[in-house]
């Protein structure tokens, strides 16, 4: 049986170490159909050139201007979709898969009609028989993300296929012809949430979002975005509002901005320098992205 053509998008910033170890890492698939596009998104540093002169066998992108993870991965899906790719794999540059991975999720999807999004079982890199997470869930009357069989041992998702309302954006394999009915990575976010609101989406379409347990991924956790002091937690909180107000029912936002905002005033009067969470809301209701240029 044919294999399909896999075309994972591989976005650095600032990183060419861990791109190196993560297209080291595909390189020793059993999967053999598969092809690597390199993206950069404007490193700032050697990164371009280094990883040029590391893997000139592979298609390599640079986007000329630093838009954030979901523009630069969908540079590289655009590519890959007019390359023929059958399916698309979104790996982050701090990732290590297992060999059998892809086997495994494309094995799935082959066999299972109405699949949107499949993802591996994510465990840590400091121990990688600990889970990360194996899919998540959303509540959308909190804003609350729920990362499924967090910090537990590999062994309690042996054999299952677990559903969730999306899986990790270090690793998700779709169908290309999903993505054309759907669309690309939403933009509105820079960092994080963007594959959430990319699910929800999918699932809205009628596809399921499935982590196929059974294939295996190692996450080191992201370099790049700890450079730079406060990046994180500004767009996990801003991003979130973003997320709700274009994916909560009205019910969930009536729900949602006041718990959200009476934890931003309490913040405020507790927390060390706590008014700066009054700014992600702001920002958040507003859509102003106070990075905008400076990365």
């Amino acid at each position: 049986m044919t294999q399909p053509a896999v075309y994972f998008i591989v976005l650095n910033y600032n990183n060419a170490s861990d791109t190196i170890d993560c297209v080291r890492s595909i390189e020793a698939l059993n999967y053999t159909n598969y092809q690597i596009v390199l993206v950069d998104n404007l490193s700032k540093d050697d990164s371009a050139k280094v990883l040029q002169e590391h893997f000139p066998q592979y298609p390599f992108i640079q986007t000329g201007e630093n838009q954030g993870y979901a523009a630069g991965n969908n540079v590289g899906i655009d590519y890959a979709m007019n390359q023929g790719a059958a399916y698309i794999c979104i790996l982050n540059n701090d990732v290590l898969v297992a060999p059998d991975f892809l086997d495994i999720l494309v094995d799935y999807a082959e066999t299972h009609g109405k699949v949107g999004v499949l993802g591996p079982r994510i465990c840590t890199y400091e121990d990688a028989q600990v889970l990360e997470s194996a899919g998540s869930v959303v509540n959308f009357n909190k804003g609350q993300v729920t990362r499924l069989y967090h910090q537990a041992k590999e062994e309690a998702v042996a054999g299952k296929v677990i559903p969730c309302d999306y899986v990790g954006g270090a690793c998700m394999l779709l169908k290309t012809d999903v993505i054309r009915e759907v669309g690309m990575i939403p933009e509105n976010y820079f960092l994080f949430y963007e594959e959430n609101e990319w699910c929800v989406t999918i699932k809205k379409a009628g596809y399921d979002i499935f982590c196929v347990a059974d294939a295996k991924v190692i996450h080191k956790g992201s370099a790049s975005i700890n450079k730079v002091s406060g990046l994180s937690e500004y767009f996990m909180y801003r991003n979130l509002i973003v997320f709700m107000k274009r994916n909560g029912t009205l019910k969930n936002r009536l729900i949602f901005y006041p718990y959200i905002l009476l934890f931003a005033i309490k913040s405020g009067f507790t927390k060390k320098n706590g008014w700066r969470f009054m700014g992600y809301f702001k920002d958040g209701i507003t859509g102003a992205n106070k990075y905008t240029g400076k990365l």
